[in-house]
């Protein structure tokens, strides 16, 4: 689908026209990116809980973006409560992670790595946006930090469903 109404660099927010180059947009662009990656690793998903988290996370980057496009301020300690909740479970079930894991693995715990990663990136670049898009709901960091660590839970338990070993890095065995 096309409009052309984008072809001036201007598109349009919430029933406003802005800059593409706006933190808004970015902000936008770099939800987006995430579901996509998140859309990935529901994919390659093979398990209902990790299939119904993962999904849950992808409606919240949606009201993410409403958030902010529209100032409602519906994402609150609830959503980081769940997040929090989730986390401590995929965690009883992995055991203790205290060593640096390379990511990769299987294909679901690989693609929930590459989410992660690209959730870490929207959480440093939201850091920046949230002082030009005041005011800005400061629980939008705190869920995004709190879901890069499901994620990583989440893409632990994949591999050890998947019953790969995580490689493990050991500082100053390389140099």
């Amino acid at each position: 689908m096309f409009t052309k109404k984008g072809d001036s660099g201007e598109t349009d927010v919430i029933r406003k026209r802005v800059g593409k180059d706006s933190p808004l947009v970015n902000f936008l662009g770099d939800l987006d990116e995430l579901n996509s990656f998140l859309g990935m690793a529901y994919l390659k998903a093979k398990w209902d809980d990790i299939k119904r988290d993962i999904e849950r996370l992808q409606h919240e980057i949606f009201i993410i973006g409403e958030d902010v496009s529209t100032g409602n301020n519906k994402i609150d300690q609830n959503f980081v409560k769940w997040i929090e909740e989730r986390t401590v479970e995929y965690r009883k079930e992995s055991g203790p992670v205290r060593l640096f894991v390379i990511p990769g693995g299987g294909e679901c715990g690989a693609s929930v790595h590459i989410a992660r990663a690209v959730c870490r990136r929207v959480e440093r670049n939201t850091v920046k946006y949230s002082k030009e898009l005041e005011p800005f709901n400061k629980w939008i960091i705190v869920y995004l930090n709190r879901a890069s660590s499901l994620l990583f839970s989440i893409a632990i338990v994949c591999n050890k469903r998947d019953n790969v070993s995580e490689r493990i890095h050991d500082i100053g065995r390389y140099f």
